[in-house]
């Protein structure tokens, strides 16, 4: 593997990234930091699915890592994740698959239709796992640490008042 076919996925998945943070409107925040999720998504989906050969695990790692960075990016800018989680999911998106399943159904060839079908729900149903566990990590992340910051402050106020 070559330098060029090792970095070139990064790249089109960072313009395509952020060419939908364009069409999304979003404000400079987002255009600085949607590239750098969809090109981290799509690169770790094309590392993985090249050393596990599962499309599935690979979809599912990748848009895991997707959503955890849009979430940290949320909180660092203050801004909602789904401005970073939309245009970083992207790349991921099988619509290739759609393509073929539904070009292989117009031809007349159901089994082929069949089975890439299913290998393109599997996909996008690793897609949602990886949002979904990677949002409800993110929302218990953020609530032990809003917990820890109350019981702190509570503390702090017990030992001022000497109770």
């Amino acid at each position: 593997m070559n330098v060029v076919t090792f970095v070139l996925p990064f790249v089109w998945g960072a313009a395509a990234s952020f060419c939908y943070a364009l069409i999304f409107n979003a404000d400079f925040k987002g255009l600085l930091w949607t590239p750098f999720v969809g090109a981290c998504g799509w690169g770790l989906y094309m590392l993985l699915s090249t050393l596990t050969g599962s499309a599935a695990t690979a979809y599912f790692a990748a848009s895991f890592c997707v959503a955890a960075f849009s979430e940290l990016c949320a909180v660092l800018s203050r801004t909602p994740a789904t401005v970073f989680l939309i245009p970083g999911l992207i790349p991921l998106v099988p619509g290739g698959g759609m393509f073929q399943t539904m070009r292989a159904f117009v031809q007349g060839d159901p089994d082929t239709s069949a089975r890439i079908g299913f290998t393109t729900l599997s996909a996008a149903g690793a897609i949602v796992l990886g949002i979904a566990i990677s949002s409800s990590c993110a929302h218990i992340v953020f609530v032990l640490i809003k917990n820890a910051k109350v019981r702190k402050a509570k503390r702090k106020n017990n030992a001022r008042m000497g109770g």
